[in-house]
């Protein structure tokens, strides 16, 4: 997979500019267009689609003299077109599919010196972009055309075991000349399927900002019509291209659009300030939309502050005696986190004095947020009003073989054993879970047997249910206000900070609301 995304990733880049073409012509195939000279352009677009039929690898498949015939089609096309500019015209924007791709007059290979010869020198395609294209891994490979941009898009949302897009983004420059669009390389998106209904968001691993004008490039479109375009770009390429009104993926494009901007925060922030407790390795940025969401409801919010690399601080501990007979203490294992939310509630107390403080935690930050409020002295722990808890595993493992292998090495015993429940009388509690997934060792996908993995250790019951990752028994807190949402586990990968689009999760709109209601009342 990661030698087919590099593949993917410079296969759209520009080579070195060839010089500038309004027209193709070509003396040696005088004899070829002469035949084609009284054919209409619908007869030729009937040949060339039929041409084109089943040819697989966007036209690797074809022969030499067959691809000779292609351009010989195209070039015939392209000549009996009257000299309008293309740009101006209605049928140009919107989606492409790319039915061909290839240098005239040459075959271009991954594994042949020649082909790199001419694309470093100008004078051929990119042999990657040829691999890419004629990849059977890729479905099929669209033009997206915006009226600020076109979106090269890589379809291999059929495949197994991995199915998803890239899409590199140019920002359309200008029209340097007749039927000429200049574009500029900006960006790009890897979406690939994940769990729980959402894909991976992956970053681009191009740094186009600095490629300055090596990520420009133009393409020419010197015939059009409402089922067939013609297009050349500064590489020497070809594109035979077919309109194509949806996608093969509608709900994988969709996500390619501009992320909509997060809600407004209310011109007022009345209401009790916030302190997310984040899940293990969960910074601000994993929690920018909640964060959004809370100030949007009227409160101010914040996230402990803690970094990544700031869980690093657990080895220490987890060379102990302690952690291996499985009795660990929150005050000697998470001194990091508490310190962070020492600093965020003495900001928070700062900027809001007088105001009650929420915390809402998220997976293992909720129960490390009742170790933390167990901890506090009393003239500190009245700052706090509520606690609410999302997907939290609040109950250790049952006793016997999973107790020994309890994932916290005694931790959640721990505080289950010192205040359990909803513990201090004077601040309220919620738990919300979920019961979206139910563990299933065969039948149930990806969803169902990582459900089961990470019920079994927390519950002793792999047919259990959850909300992927914390069965819905373990979420709930005797003595606890309780909310059952439809939801998944998390909306991101905490450790690498990617998010999972389309993943509905405590923290989604729709979701969220449910239990900040809890929080203004």
């Amino acid at each position: 997979m990661s030698m087919f995304l590099c593949a993917t990733v410079l296969a759209f880049l520009p080579g070195p500019p060839l010089p500038g073409r309004t027209r193709h012509h070509d003396t040696r195939r005088q004899g070829w267009q002469g035949a084609m000279a009284t054919t209409s352009t619908a007869e030729a677009e009937d040949a060339l689609l039929q041409l084109l039929d089943g040819a697989g690898g966007r036209g690797k498949s074809l022969n030499a003299a067959q691809r000779e015939q292609v351009d010989v089609l195209a070039q015939s096309l392209e000549q009996m077109t009257p000299s309008s500019d293309t740009n101006d015209s209605p049928l140009l924007p919107g989606r492409w599919r790319v039915l061909y791709q290839g240098a005239p007059g040459t075959e271009t290979r991954f594994f042949s010196a020649t082909s790199w010869k001419r694309y470093l020198s100008g004078d051929g395609p990119s042999p990657i972009q040829n691999l890419v294209a004629g990849s059977g891994a890729v479905d099929r490979l669209y033009q997206v055309l915006e009226p600020d941009r076109i979106n090269n898009v890589v379809d291999f949302s059929d495949a197994e075991p991995i199915a998803g897009v890239v899409a590199i983004e140019a920002r359309l420059e200008g029209k340097p000349a007749a039927s000429r669009l200049q574009f500029r390389f900006s960006g790009g998106s890897v979406l690939v399927r994940a769990i729980w209904n959402g894909t991976l968001a992956l970053p681009y691993p191009v740094p186009f900002e600095l490629l300055g004008e090596n990520a420009v490039g133009w393409l020419q479109t010197d015939y059009i019509s409402p089922r067939l375009r013609l297009s050349r770009g500064n590489k020497g390429t070809l594109f035979v291209l077919a309109p194509e009104p949806l996608p093969n993926d509608s709900t994988l494009e969709a996500l390619l659009a501009p992320a909509a901007p997060p809600p407004p925060a209310a011109a007022e922030l009345p209401n009790e300030p916030i302190i997310i407790c984040p899940a293990q390795f969960g910074t601000t940025a994993d929690y920018a939309d909640l964060l959004a969401q809370l100030q949007a409801a009227g409160h101010p919010a914040l996230v402990a502050p803690l970094k990544r690399t700031d869980w690093f601080r657990l080895i220490p501990a987890s060379l102990t005696a302690e952690y291996w007979r499985g009795e660990l203490r929150p005050e000697t294992a998470l001194p990091f986190y508490f310190e962070a939310l020492d600093a965020a509630v003495e900001a928070t107390r700062a900027s809001h004095p007088g105001q009650k403080i929420s915390l809402v935690g998220h997976s293992i930050g909720g129960w490390i947020a009742r170790a933390y409020l167990g901890q506090l002295p009393a003239e500190r722990r009245c700052l706090i009003g509520r606690l609410v808890t999302l997907g939290t595993p609040h109950i250790p493992p049952p006793e016997g073989l999973f107790r020994a292998l309890d994932q916290t090495r005694g931790l959640l015993t721990n505080v289950q054993s010192n205040f359990p429940g909803a513990f201090h009388p004077e601040i309220k509690y919620l738990c919300v879970g979920s019961r979206a997934v139910k563990g299933e060792l065969r039948g149930g996908g990806l969803d169902g047997l990582l459900g089961a993995f990470s019920y079994l250790p927390l519950s002793g019951k792999a047919a259990n249910v959850g909300d992927g990752i914390t069965p819905y028994e373990c979420a709930i807190l005797p003595g606890a206000d309780e909310l059952e949402v439809d939801a998944f586990h998390i909306g991101f990968v905490p450790f690498a900070g990617f998010r999972l689009l389309g993943t509905t999760w405590y923290g989604s709109p729709g979701v969220a609301e449910q239990w900040i209601d809890f929080l203004s009342s």
